[in-house]
């Protein structure tokens, strides 16, 4: 038998290849449409949320941890720290601003101090790892002209467990009395150290007792709202 002869093929016109394209494209865009086309062109799946829900493509920033403050350990808050501004003790009637010179000079701080307490140069600030010192007078004449001289004078009262706030840079800071004792002005050293922790202490004299006797209050920081 003759082998049956067969037509040679036909390149596909112009217009078919058109149709074709225009098919495909259909055809791509339903499958896209009901899910059944990859996000990308190696086949795989973008990332997802829960196993089953694609990622977000666009985040608020609303969402995103608060940018160039510092971090403290891991286990610990943020603290935003600031120079006291003033100090607060309800238990104790006192409300009082504090100043916050950069002098260690004792002549040029005994001038500050009758215009209330003072925080120590070299002591840390608020929220910040060491230790806060604020000092003030104290005085049981019986007449005091200047009251900035008994600025301290019921400090002693404060027991372990009460408030005391101290504000500054619009922020309050507050912590817990955990300790007041009598020491020697001779003999006592205000640790300031950031080994310390968070602490706040203040100091005065204590009159009744001496020239050199002190009353040194410690306190722990708590939060700053």
């Amino acid at each position: 038998m003759t082998p049956t002869s067969q037509a040679p093929k036909r390149a596909p016109t112009p217009v078919y290849l058109a149709m074709t394209i225009v098919i495909f494209v259909f055809t791509l865009s339903a499958a896209d449409s009901v899910g059944f086309v990859p996000y990308y062109i190696d086949g795989s799946t973008p990332l997802t949320t829960g196993g089953s829900t694609p990622a977000q493509e666009r985040v608020a920033l609303s969402a995103l941890p608060e940018l160039g403050s510092e971090v403290v350990a891991s286990g610990e808050e943020t603290v935003v720290t600031a120079l006291p501004g003033r100090i607060v003790i309800p238990e104790i009637n006192l409300d009082l601003p504090v100043q916050n010179p950069s002098t260690r000079d004792i002549a040029a701080l005994d001038e500050l101090l009758k215009d209330g307490p003072v925080r120590y140069v070299d002591s840390s600030r608020l929220g910040e790892k060491g230790n806060v010192l604020i000092f003030a007078h104290t005085s049981h004449l019986p007449v005091v002209k200047n009251q900035m001289y008994k600025a301290f004078n019921r400090v002693p009262e404060l027991e372990a467990g009460d408030s005391i706030t101290v504000e500054g840079d619009g922020r309050s800071y507050l912590y817990t009395v955990r300790s007041v004792r009598q020491a020697s002005a001779e003999e006592a050293v205000i640790d300031l150290s950031p080994s310390v922790g968070r602490k706040l202490t203040l100091v005065t004299c204590d009159t009744l007792t001496g020239k050199d006797a002190r009353y040194i209050l410690e306190a722990d920081f708590v939060a700053a709202i």
